[in-house]
Formats: C-alpha cells, structure tokens, sequence
C-alpha cells in the first residue's frame, strides 16, 4: 500500500449512488427529521414494508423493552412507548439492516462494528440525561452516537485493503486513525459520515455531531454540544473495549475538550453506569435479520 491520497471524489461517488435503503425506509428518515411528524404518518410508512414492520414488531416484543403481553401492531406500540421511541426503533433498523460491514474484514465484523455504535448511541442518550437535556432532544443523541461512525461502511466497501492496512493497531500507532484516513482518503469517516446525514436530510445539528465527533470543538454552534457528547460517548466505549478495535488510538482528549464538557471524569463513569449490560439487553437491534 502506498501513503500517497485517494482522490475523495471516488467516495462521494460511491455516497452519493448509495441505495441502501427501501422506499419505506427513507419515508422514515424524512419522518424523523420532521418537529411536527404524527405517529400515524409513521405506522403508515413502516406498514409499507412488511419486513420492516415485522423486524419492528420483533424489537418492541425484545426483552429490552419489558413488555407484559406481546405487541402485535405498530398502533399500539407507539402508545405504549411513545412516538418517539418507535421512530428510533424504526429508524435504527432501517440503517442497521441496509448498511452492514463485509464479515471477512479483518479487524472486526458488521455485528461488533453494530455493537459499538449501539453502545455509543446508548452512552449518548445516558450522557446527554445527566446534562439535563430534555427526553425528546435526547432521542436525537441516541441517533447521533449510533450513526457516528457510519462514514466507515463506505470506505470499508470501497478500500477494504487500504483499511485492513490503516486500522491495524500496529501501523502508525502515535497517529489517531482519522488522521490516516485523513491523509489516504482525503477525507475522514466523521466527515462522509456528515455528509451522508446530509443527503438524507437530517438536521444541522446531527449532520455536524457525526462530521465532527473526532474534533467536537472545531463543530458549528448548533452541533458543538451534541457533537462533544458523542465525542465522549466514543471514548468511554473505547475504553470500555465495547465493539470495534479497542486498541485503536483515537487520539488524546485535549484540555479544550475537557474543559468544553460540563460533566467531569466521576459524572460521566456514573452517567453510563450499566452500559455493559445495557447494550447486551440491547443487542435484538442487532440480530433482526433481513
């Protein structure tokens, strides 16, 4: 492999002639992205898609919900756990199903790479509760920390060999592994990431969490703040060894960040207590398939 750069333009070709997902499935997405969505505007477009609506029904009736008697229509599951969760639920399959990683790269497979965005979007949320952000604005971290690292799918599916070779623990390790995608790709997966949130017409705010979650200071006023949870949602998966390459260097926090977050060390090891088990009791959004 060489250091030499990719030109950028091949990923935003490969983005931009995505089709990942089905007809009901962006109907979602713009669902999500609307303040004033009813929730029968969702049940309508999961409906459309009979397996969709089943792998939905499937995680409401999952044990990490709890439910008492099984759920058997989408109706009834947004009154028993609201609009919002349900969107998430529908949201999270939809992605989770359309983009998947190839098994046989080497560093990690599409179930860990899944995991770990699930306990970064599950750390978000805790995060984001312990800052007092109210409960439907933190639905919106949930889906920032699960959708961080999204940018990923898209190198992996059109660099496999250069990744195998950059995300390899051994290979430069004084460099954070954005910074060699940086240099190879052009670009970094945060920002492919942001501009993919784009494209489907996601608000600013999450568009420029995903893009800047390496360098949270450095995103616009609207996305600092959810940029800087997920930032720090990212961190304590790693270190948590939770998914994805635990010995991947990720860069160093800087004083800056630190400083530019209100919970301190002890509050954020309290916020995601459990987060272990969370993500197992979590794990239905991993294992619906297709």
């Amino acid at each position: 492999m060489t250091d030499k750069a990719i030109d950028p333009q091949r990923l935003i070709n490969a983005l931009d002639s995505m089709s990942a997902f089905s007809p009901a499935a962006l109907k979602i997405i713009d669902i999500a992205n609307r303040i004033n969505a009813e929730a029968a505007h969702l049940v309508e477009a999961v409906q459309k898609d009979p397996m969709l609506m089943a792998k939905v029904l499937k995680l409401v009736n999952s044990a990490y919900f709890g439910m008492r008697t099984p759920v058997s229509s989408l109706s009834r599951a947004v009154i028993l756990l609201g609009f919002n969760t349900i969107k998430n639920i529908a949201l999270s399959v939809a992605l989770t199903s359309g983009m998947k990683v190839a098994d046989s790269f080497r560093w990690f497979d599409n179930e860990a790479f899944w995991r770990h965005c699930l306990a970064c979007g599950l750390a978000s949320k805790d995060l984001a509760h312990a800052q007092g952000v109210s409960l439907r604005e933190a639905d919106e971290y949930f889906v920032a920390g699960l959708l961080h690292d999204i940018g990923k799918v898209i190198i992996l599916k059109e660099y496999a060999a250069d990744c195998a070779e950059l995300y390899d623990p051994s290979y430069r390790p004084d460099t954070p592994k954005y910074r060699l995608e940086q240099e190879r790709f052009g670009m970094d997966h945060a920002s492919l990431g942001g501009r993919m949130a784009t494209s489907w017409k996601f608000p600013p705010s999450l568009a420029g969490a995903i893009a800047w979650h390496h360098e949270p200071l450095l995103a616009p006023d609207e996305a600092r703040r959810l940029a800087l949870t997920v930032h720090m949602a990212n961190r304590t998966v790693h270190d948590r060894k939770i998914g994805i390459q635990a010995d991947t260097n990720l860069g160093s926090i800087a004083g800056e960040i630190a400083a530019g977050f209100p919970l301190d060390d002890q509050a954020v090891a309290k916020a995601v207590t459990g987060l272990e088990e969370k993500v197992d009791e979590a794990k239905a959004f991993l294992t619906v398939e297709r």
